[in-house]
């Protein structure tokens, strides 16, 4: 007599429970593996729109408005989810007139949740011809979970160089040495 070959009902269910496990202990790595790409993308976007108004400032030998805007021509005091604005402001009133030069209408800081701290409290930041900043300060990109594992901090110092701060007491939160990143609405 021929024995049949197959799987047996314990066997389909005791691999379908190792399956589901190993699922359930895979899936928080993969949601915290997209939340540090959705970070640091973020990140990788800013510090480039600054590169961009750093070096306009410099090639075009004056200064680069940096801003929010809700509408494309003014500066507005708000960065969060809004799109930013890359000018040459001759007159320094923080828009958009005939005789400026728009460099970019930029989506970097549409597609998160970003803060801009400056000296002196201004909204905005602006590139000298040297490079060099007038506002100095950080950007922060907050997660829109509210995890502060993956939030980051872009610095902008008085050279006008964003440099990214760095977790110093190994909590897995990023707080450059001084404090940790303020994300409250």
């Amino acid at each position: 007599m021929r024995r049949m070959r197959g799987f047996t009902l314990v066997e389909s269910v005791t691999v379908t429970l190792i399956v589901a496990v190993l699922f359930g202990i895979g899936l928080p790595s993969m949601r915290d593996l997209s939340a540090r790409g959705r970070a640091d993308a973020a990140v990788f976007q800013l510090r480039a729109m600054l590169g961009l108004a750093r070096q306009s400032a410099i090639t075009m030998n004056r200064d680069i408005t940096v801003c929010g805007t809700l509408d494309g021509k003014r500066c507005s005091s708000e960065w969060n989810a809004q799109p930013a604005l890359l000018f040459a402001d001759r007159n320094f009133n923080r828009e958009l007139d005939g005789d400026d030069s728009l460099i970019l209408v930029s989506d970097a800081t549409r597609m998160a949740r970003i803060r801009w701290r400056a000296s002196g409290g201004r909204a905005y930041l602006r590139y000298r011809s040297d490079g060099g900043v007038r506002e100095y300060g950080h950007f922060m990109y907050c997660p829109e979970n509210g995890d502060l594992r993956f939030a980051r901090q872009l610095v902008v110092s008085a050279t006008g160089r964003p440099r990214q701060a760095v977790d110093t007491d190994g909590d897995g939160i990023i707080d450059n040495g001084s404090m940790p990143p303020d994300c409250t609405p």
